[in-house]
C-alpha cells in the first residue's frame, strides 16, 4: 500500500488538533444530529488546509477536486461547525480566512512556524480617508476582483481629480486583513524600477537585501518568489508620471520601459498577490491583458452623483435646486466640484444659483491650471482633434473629424481618439465625439488666444 504524503501536515505541528477536532465534532452534533459523529476524513483534511492558509481553490488544486465542490463542502459543514464553536450566528462567514484568525482567537493556535510571516503594512504617502464619498458600488466590485477572483492586476483609470487615489486607500484599508503585506507607493515623484524594486524588497525580507548593485532581473525574479510565497498587496499611485507626454497614451518615459517588463510578469506568471495601480492613461501592457474574465483587470471611474452632493454641504452652499445642474456641469468630478465650491462660496456668497446665472465662465483660476496640466500631456494630433471639436461645439461623427483632418490617416485618427477616451478627455456618445463643457471652455479659450495671436 502506497501512502500518499499529507499536503497539509504542517497544521498538525502549529495548531492543537487534539483538541480542535473534537470540539467541532460536538459543534457538528449540535447544529446537524443526524450527519455521522465526529468529523470526517475528508472535513479534517479540508480544515488542515484551512489552518495551513490555503484558499478553497487550492486546496481544490491539491488534492485534484473542483474549486466549487471543495467551496460547496465547506459551506455546507466546517464554516457551519466553526461558527457555532467560537459562538456566532449561521451564516456569518465571509471569508475563508476567518476562520484561521477565529480558532487562533479562540486559542487553537499553538505556535508560529520558523519563518512564519505575520502581517505588515507600510502606507508610504496614502492620503487620509476619514472623509470619503460613495463609490460603495466600485469598491464590491473592487473586492470581488482582488479578494474573491484573485486578480494579479488591477488598475483604477480616470481624468485627474476623479478620485482614484481615495479610492485606492479606501479599499486597501478594506482589505488589508487577507493579505500577509501591504505596500503603498507613489510615483508622483517617478522612481525608477530598480529602486522601487529595491524598496519592495527591504520590505518584504531585510534581510536578503544588500547594498551592492542588483540587476533588475535578478530583482524581479526575487520578488516573484515572494508574491508567490505570500499574499502581498502592492499599490502603485500615479503611474502616470512614468508615461510620456506629448504621445499617444501608453508609452513609457525613457528610463522606465523597464516597468513594462514588470507588468508582463506580475499578470503572466501564478502567484498569489495583486497589484493595484492608480493611473489617467493605462499603459499598452494592460491594454492587451485587460479582460472581464482575465487576471488583470480595470476599471474607469466616472464621476460622482448623488454623492457629490455631500461635497457641495460640506461648503455650506445654498440654491440646493441647482445642485445636479453644477454637478453635471463638472461631470461629478471631485477635485474640480471642490475647487469651483470654494469660488462660489467666496465670489457669490455660497450661491450656486448666482453663480449658474452669471454665464461668464466656468473655469476659476485653479480649475484652468488642472485642465492645462492634463492638456499639456497630448500629441500634436490629439490637441487638433480637441480643437475641432470645440469649434463646432456639438458632437461630431468620425466621418466629419477624418474630413476635418485630412490628410491624416484613418489609423492614426483612430489612435488618437482611442487615447482622448483612455485620458477622459473626450467624450463618445450615439450622436459623435463632444467634449465636457469645461474642457470645450478650456479649448475654446485657447483657439480664440491662437487667433489673437495670429491676428
Amino acid at each position: 500500500m502506497v501512502l500518499i504524503p499529507d499536503p497539509f501536515d504542517q497544521a498538525v505541528t502549529t495548531w492543537n488538533l487534539d483538541k480542535l477536532y473534537p470540539d467541532l465534532a460536538t459543534a457538528k452534533r449540535e447544529i446537524a444530529p443526524h450527519k455521522k459523529l465526529g468529523l470526517t476524513e475528508v472535513e479534517k483534511l479540508h480544515l488542515r488546509g484551512l489552518l495551513c492558509g490555503y484558499s478553497p481553490a487550492e486546496i481544490a488544486t491539491q488534492l485534484v477536486k473542483t474549486a466549487k465542490t471543495v467551496e460547496v463542502d465547506l459551506c455546507n459543514t466546517l464554516y457551519r461547525y466553526v461558527e457555532a464553536l467560537t459562538g456566532r450566528a449561521t451564516n456569518t462567514v465571509e471569508s475563508w480566512r476567518e476562520i484561521t484568525t477565529w480558532l487562533e482567537a479562540a486559542g487553537y493556535k499553538t505556535s508560529t512556524l520558523e519563518g512564519e510571516v505575520q502581517p505588515t503594512s507600510s502606507w508610504g504617502e496614502a492620503p487620509d480617508i476619514s472623509v470619503f464619498y460613495g463609490r460603495q458600488e466600485e469598491l464590491a466590485t473592487l473586492e470581488q476582483w482582488i479578494v474573491g477572483d484573485r486578480c494579479r492586476i488591477v488598475t483604477l483609470l480616470g481624468m485627474g481629480g476623479i478620485g482614484k487615489t481615495s479610492l485606492a486607500a479606501k479599499l486597501a484599508h478594506q482589505i488589508q486583513g487577507q493579505f500577509d503585506y501591504l505596500i503603498w507607493r507613489s510615483l508622483r515623484r517617478p522612481l525608477p524600477l530598480e529602486e522601487l524594486l529595491g524598496d519592495w524588497l527591504q520590505l518584504l525580507s531585510p534581510k536578503r537585501v544588500t547594498d551592492s548593485p542588483i540587476k533588475i532581473g535578478s530583482q524581479l525574479a526575487t520578488l516573484m518568489e515572494y508574491l508567490r510565497k505570500y499574499r502581498c498587496l502592492l499599490v502603485l499611485d500615479n503611474l502616470e508620471t512614468i508615461l510620456r507626454s506629448g504621445d499617444f497614451a501608453g508609452h513609457y518615459h525613457e528610463g522606465y520601459k523597464s516597468y513594462g517588463e514588470l507588468l508582463q510578469r506580475l499578470s503572466q506568471e501564478t502567484h498569489q498577490s495583486c497589484l493595484l495601480l492608480t493611473s489617467r492613461e493605462q499603459t499598452r501592457e494592460i491594454a492587451l491583458l485587460d479582460g472581464s474574465n482575465q487576471p488583470v483587470r480595470s476599471l474607469k471611474l466616472e464621476g460622482l452623483k448623488e454623492a457629490a452632493r455631500e461635497i457641495l454641504q460640506a461648503k455650506d452652499l445654498s440654491g440646493e435646486g441647482q445642485w445636479t445642474t453644477l454637478i453635471q456641469i463638472y461631470r461629478g468630478n471631485p477635485l474640480v466640484l471642490k475647487m469651483v465650491s470654494t469660488t462660489i462660496k467666496e465670489i457669490f456668497d455660497g450661491s450656486v444659483t448666482d453663480f449658474l446665472k452669471q454665464r461668464m465662465t466656468l473655469i476659476t483660476g485653479d480649475i484652468n491650471d488642472f485642465i492645462e496640466q492634463q492638456v499639456n500631456r497630448l500629441s500634436p494630433l490629439e490637441h487638433e482633434i480637441l480643437y475641432q471639436v470645440a469649434k463646432v461645439k456639438e458632437p461630431v461623427m468620425l466621418a466629419r473629424l477624418q474630413e476635418s483632418l485630412q490628410p491624416v490617416l484613418p489609423s492614426d485618427l483612430l489612435r488618437a481618439l482611442e487615447s482622448l477616451v483612455r485620458r477622459s478627455l473626450i467624450e463618445k456618445s450615439v450622436a459623435g465625439f463632444t467634449l465636457q463643457p469645461v474642457v470645450m471652455e478650456y479649448v475654446t479659450n485657447q483657439l480664440e488666444q491662437l487667433k489673437q495671436l495670429e491676428d
